[in-house]
């Protein structure tokens, strides 16, 4: 297998699967943790990611097909996305489609954890969401509102030539969401951001 990355809790490989192009999600053992400790979190994070990409499928949203499970050896395998990430070629259609996305999970109660426009890859016509390795499943509207500061951030950030890219992100999650909803969620958005700036000047 290949290595493709190396983060602080999990390693993606290149891998194939009977004959399938693949990625393979590895949670290496730690060891600053005890044996039997590690050995449980590890196996819990990879049933739990594995469970939340597949009700993120159920949910509408486009995501990897996993292909095999190894709690015991802490693994994942899954279906290799080619394509572009959606950083790199972001424009304002693809800002709905990604408020769409996150509308999705949001009504089926799941958060991402790490929403930005590097978790998108833009594959033929389809917009695919990856790394659930965050993700934890909650039905309150400020968790929910973490998920949409932290991509508000990158647009304002990283995308900041393109004008209109968060607009165009809410007008697609409230295609899916809901005014009303919609304006919950961006309420909390503009209480989290206010937090943020007391914090600072404390």
């Amino acid at each position: 297998m290949q290595l493709v990355s190396r983060g602080a809790e999990a390693d993606i490989f290149l891998a194939d699967w009977h004959g399938k192009r693949a990625v393979s999600k590895y949670r290496a053992p730690k060891a600053y943790r005890h044996p039997a400790l590690d050995a449980s979190v590890r196996r819990q994070r990879t049933i739990h990611e594995a469970s939340l990409i597949s009700a993120a499928k159920k949910a509408g949203v486009d995501t990897p097909f996993i292909y095999f499970v190894d709690p015991e050896k802490a693994e994942i395998i899954m279906e290799f996305v080619g394509g572009r990430i959606a950083r790199d070629v972001l424009d304002l259609d693809l800002c709905k489609k990604m408020g769409q996305h996150a509308a999705l999970l949001h009504t089926s109660n799941i958060v991402h954890g790490d929403l930005t426009t590097s978790n998108f890859i833009v594959s033929g016509k389809k917009l695919v969401l990856i790394d659930f390795g965050l993700a934890y499943y909650s039905e309150r509207m400020e968790d929910m509102a973490v998920d949409v500061r932290l991509i508000k951030e990158a647009f304002t950030s990283a995308h900041i030539s393109l004008r209109g890219a968060f607009a165009g992100f809410v007008r697609g999650y409230a295609v899916v969401a809901g005014k009303k909803k919609t304006s919950r969620i961006l309420e909390n958005v503009r209480e989290i951001e206010q937090r943020g700036r007391y914090a600072r000047v404390a």
